[in-house]
């Protein structure tokens, strides 16, 4: 029972965070999964902390012949699969993607993990720009803090990628390991 109320908790986290917007999947941006580089797969652990909750889910994450596969899962069970082929996202095998969870969202936060964000300065939508402040990249719309981004090299040869998006404030950590 706890494992289901768990799981509840995390799609209900996922739900509150439908307004976001999206920085890098804009129809200006059609070579967003060339920027993301070789074939690979990837086991990310991804927290989200909104106010005072904290939510985890497991993903898979696979990059292969010009298609970004994201698969979640929690306590084992598979929730949901997500394909984008740089155009579109549509959804596969999974117990249920809740409608209203915004799909855009989980997979521009997985893109912005996967690069470094300099690689995407140029493709940004028109009237957004990239700035570092210390550890952070700071991506500016129209003049506005839209999201804040800091990658960290693990003493594990993991990565972590933290997303703070500030409307609504939100936090996203991600712990990546490659698979071999």
């Amino acid at each position: 029972m706890r494992r289901l109320k768990n799981f509840v908790v995390c799609f209900a986290a996922l739900f509150l965070l439908s307004s976001c917007s999206s920085v890098f999947l804009d129809s200006t941006n059609t070579n967003i999964l060339e920027v993301l580089g070789k074939q690979k797969t990837l086991d990310v652990q991804m927290q989200i902390t909104r106010g005072d909750g904290s939510y985890a889910m497991d993903l898979v994450v696979d990059i292969r012949n010009k298609v970004l596969t994201v698969i979640g899962s929690s306590f084992g069970t598979r929730i949901f699969t997500l394909y984008f082929d740089g155009n579109q996202i549509t959804e596969g095998p999974g117990s249920g993607f809740p409608k209203l969870l915004p799909k855009r969202l989980v997979i521009d936060d997985i893109i912005l993990t996967l690069v470094i964000l300099e690689a995407f300065e140029t493709g940004l939508p028109k009237g957004c720009s990239i700035f570092t402040e210390g550890d952070w990249q700071k991506i500016y719309c129209n003049s506005q803090l839209i999201v804040r981004v800091k990658y960290k090299k693990m003493f594990d040869k993991n990565e972590q990628v933290i997303i703070e998006r500030l409307h609504p404030k939100y936090l996203v950590s991600f712990v990546i390991s490659e698979v071999k």
